[in-house]
């Protein structure tokens, strides 16, 4: 299906796509599958009949991302993620290493360069926990410690995904500052940390200021100014604009009332645009693209790039995790639920192909770990939690 060029073509396309999403998510559940699951299918099955979304549709899906982790935000407590923090940051260290391990063992079986390796490690490296979130929120797991330490994890991995991305770029170019990583380090956990406790700080400050300007609304309408305000200088930053939307909602956890004011509002702005985010991601992944390259003919390239994309982090996260304190099952559901992988590895298998450090079959093969951990990870994240009721009872 050709694009329409119509400017008002993204409404109906909204429609199309939410219709499609509720009635595939109604099926997936009577299957006894977390509802997410018919999202994705849904974009997969737009994406074999050549549909390509309006771009205003794409917005209106990265604000259902982004409200869905600022309200998990406000369903957390800083205090709590704080005192997690040191086993979060482990765990995500955990999961880069095994994932940079993983591309230097490719090397040999890929025939890959060690600048190809280290590229592949960097693309293994990126998590996206929305899918985890949606799954866990579902599932009535979003306020577990293991969710906090999966969220938390993924603030310390996405910033140090932005420093093997800004050293990935320096090896494309023949330049790399060993100094540039720990630098960029610390400065985007420092922006996010000033973010969240800066919030926290501020929030009877903005109530206050926010209830003299509008008495009954204005408190929404301030802090949806800073949630769009801070998610672009996310984006800004290279960073990703949910986890400081997540910033923000921890920080205003801190004062309990605003908190319950504005969970009540923003839930129907999840329920209708949080969908869209899911079916775009399976839009995304071009299937057409894929079916026409011919996966098929690297089948071994592809298994062993899902293979490794699958244990590097599931064995990095769990052996962090147990370490951190945490038991066998829920380290495993650490693990799982760092698995997913979204944007950020698209942004590094792109630039990594694009400078010619990985061949087409790996680019190809990173797409298809993509698919995977989106149908793979939610079933897997409730038969975890399904085994563990189970062994209760």
């Amino acid at each position: 299906m050709e694009p329409v060029e119509e400017p008002h073509a993204w409404m109906l396309e909204i429609a199309l796509m939410l219709t499609l999403a509720y009635a595939l998510a109604a099926l997936v559940k009577r299957l006894g599958m977390p509802r997410v699951m018919g999202y994705l299918l849904a974009g997969i099955a737009l994406s074999l009949a050549g549909f390509k979304p309006h771009p205003t549709v794409r917005a209106f899906a990265t604000l259902g991302i982004i409200t869905l982790l600022f309200h998990a935000g406000l369903e957390g407590s800083i205090r709590e993620f704080f005192r997690g923090l040191k086993a979060s940051g482990l765990i995500a260290f955990g999961g880069v290493i095994a994932a940079l391990a993983a591309g230097f063992v490719a090397v040999p079986l890929l025939g890959l360069s060690i600048e190809g390796g280290f590229a592949l490690g960097v693309i293994l490296s990126a998590t996206s926990v929305s899918l985890t979130v949606t799954t866990l929120e579902e599932l009535g797991k979003i306020n577990s410690r293991e969710a906090n330490a999966i969220i938390g994890a993924a603030v310390v991995d996405d910033i140090l995904g932005l420093a093997l991305l800004s050293a990935l770029s320096g090896l494309a170019l023949g330049k790399v500052d060993v100094l540039l990583i720990p630098s960029i380090t610390v400065l985007a956990f420092a922006f996010w940390v000033a973010v969240s406790l800066g919030t926290g700080f501020a929030s009877r400050f903005i109530y206050k200021l926010s209830s003299a300007i509008e008495p009954r609304e204005g408190v929404v309408v301030v802090v949806f100014i800073l949630l769009m305000a801070l998610s672009y200088a996310a984006a800004y930053m290279k960073l990703s604009s949910i986890l400081l939307a997540y910033a923000l909602g921890l920080g205003m956890s801190s004062y309990r009332y605003i908190g319950r004011v504005i969970e009540s509002r923003v839930w129907p702005l999840i329920t209708l645009f949080m969908p869209l985010f899911f079916v775009y991601a399976g839009i995304v992944i071009d299937m057409e693209e894929l079916i026409a390259m011919g996966i098929y003919r690297n089948l071994w390239v592809m298994l062993i790039i899902v293979a490794f994309g699958f244990l590097s982090k599931i064995v990095g996260c769990y052996l962090a995790a147990k370490a951190s304190g945490f038991d066998s099952h829920k380290s495993m559901v650490i693990g799982v639920g760092m698995v997913p992988r979204a944007e950020v590895m698209l942004v590094a298998a792109a630039l990594s192909y694009e400078e010619g450090l990985i061949p087409t079959d790996v680019y190809l093969s990173t797409l298809m770990l993509i698919l995977f951990t989106s149908l793979l990870v939610p079933p897997l994240l409730k038969r975890l939690y399904s085994s563990e009721l189970r062994g209760i009872t």
